[in-house]
């Protein structure tokens, strides 16, 4: 039914998932929903369900489908934790780095942050290690501050993490950007620690 992409089928499908308890049933529903393509029934199981586990399958479809002004509405009417890094992790999925980026920067859950900016690591998109190095000069958090050094250690951002590094003044965290440049192979990360040596 998925298949045919119709509003026939995706009524029927909707029908299927209204009068079915059967949880196996209900994520088949979900995936013809995503294979047809249906944003709207698969917000609308995201916000209603109440099985965990339904749900987190719906808001991850939403990330498959690239339904980033959904997920972002999702985000800011949700409380529970768990159900936010599931959205975290649809972004990700869906490539989107800006509304991860503001997470990271501006999130009262720092656990939350955190999750943001893992993802922000592992993303391909171009322009996230500039964000890391930015949200960076601007944290407090130490504990962040570490976060986004692996980050950006992940991502291969050198250039990056030698600015990190060069302006850290705490020296846990300067050792632990240090470090990390000594395991990359990189003109950049090789001159800035020769630079030390020198020092």
């Amino acid at each position: 039914l998925g298949t045919f992409r119709s509003a026939n089928s995706q009524q029927i499908l909707s029908d299927v998932y209204a009068q079915s308890s059967d949880v196996n049933v209900k994520l088949a529903v979900l995936r013809g929903f995503m294979i047809s393509r249906d944003v709207a029934h698969l917000l609308n199981a995201a916000k209603s369900e109440a099985n965990s586990e339904l749900r987190r399958e719906a808001i991850q479809y939403l990330g498959v489908l690239r339904a980033q002004n959904e997920l972002a509405q999702l985000y800011a009417a949700e409380s529970n934790y768990e159900v936010k890094s599931a959205i975290l992790q649809a972004m990700f999925i869906g490539g989107e780095s800006d509304k991860l980026v503001e997470i990271a920067k501006t999130d009262k859950d720092a656990r939350l942050r955190t999750v943001a900016i893992r993802h922000l690591g592992t993303t391909r998109k171009n322009g996230s290690e500039d964000a890391l190095a930015s949200i960076y000069s601007s944290e407090p958090d130490k504990t962040l501050k570490a976060e986004i050094i692996n980050a950006l250690f992940i991502k291969g951002a050198a250039k990056q993490l030698v600015e990190v590094a060069r302006a850290e003044k705490d020296p846990e965290l300067k050792k632990a950007a240090v470090q990390k440049l000594a395991m990359m192979r990189s003109k950049e990360a090789t001159d800035y620690l020769m630079e030390l040596l020198n020092k």
